[in-house]
């Protein structure tokens, strides 16, 4: 026994290390990336490259932004992530994966085009781009698949300036997922820090959680 267990630890010591999974990684608030980078994916977890095209109406970045990085395995199967900060201001993205090195240096793919339709709940809303910080003291109505009140805040470089940005709004589960990944991700190279990032349940027209 004690020979086996000696033979089987030599043979895992000859094994070569397992490599990190190398991605693209960029944002940018168009439909493709400018001065992408790379990154090199966390070893001790299952990643995956990610590539993300988000749509919609966003006053601060314009209709669209592209993201790419490396992301956990297990979100990469969310559907129609999207948010609703307030009836005007929304996005909803298009998320796809692959698992060999530099495989998502092409375009993100579009988002398929989607009916905002109302659901019944409603969150707070609000958004601030001189605080990490914002109250929601309105509310916003939820489309579509939207159940979660979410909240983040945190610093980005935009346009040569550095700000601080605060949101609340309506969210599916999947972009709560994905606000939690981010959190746990090191974006410092793409001029991103998130301080904040949690989800409640959404709310009737009563206040009710649902």
């Amino acid at each position: 026994m004690m020979k086996t267990l000696l033979i089987s630890c030599l043979l895992l010591a000859l094994l070569p290390p397992v490599a990190s999974l190398t991605c693209e990684s960029c944002w940018n608030e168009e439909k493709d990336c400018k001065n992408a980078t790379t990154v090199e994916c966390d070893k001790s977890s299952d990643q995956s490259c990610m590539s993300a095209l988000g749509e919609g109406k966003l006053s601060l970045f314009g209709s669209a932004i592209a993201f790419k990085g490396c992301t956990n395995t297990e979100l990469c199967d969310a559907e129609n992530p999207s948010a609703s900060i307030t009836s005007s201001m929304y996005i909803h993205y298009k998320i796809s994966c692959c698992k060999t090195d530099m495989c998502n240096s092409r375009p993100p793919e579009m988002p398929e085009p989607e009916k905002r339709k109302l659901n019944g709940l409603k969150c707070p809303s609000c958004l601030s781009i001189f605080s990490e910080e914002c109250e929601g003291q309105k509310t916003v109505s939820c489309r579509n698949e939207e159940d979660q009140c979410f909240y983040y805040g945190g610093r980005m470089k935009f346009g040569g300036s550095n700000l601080m940005i605060a949101v609340r709004g309506c969210a599916t589960a999947s972009m709560c997922d994905y606000g939690e990944g981010l959190m746990q991700a090191n974006l410092e190279s793409l001029g991103i820090e998130f301080t904040q990032a949690e989800c409640t349940k959404a709310m009737d027209d009563d206040g009710n959680e649902m």
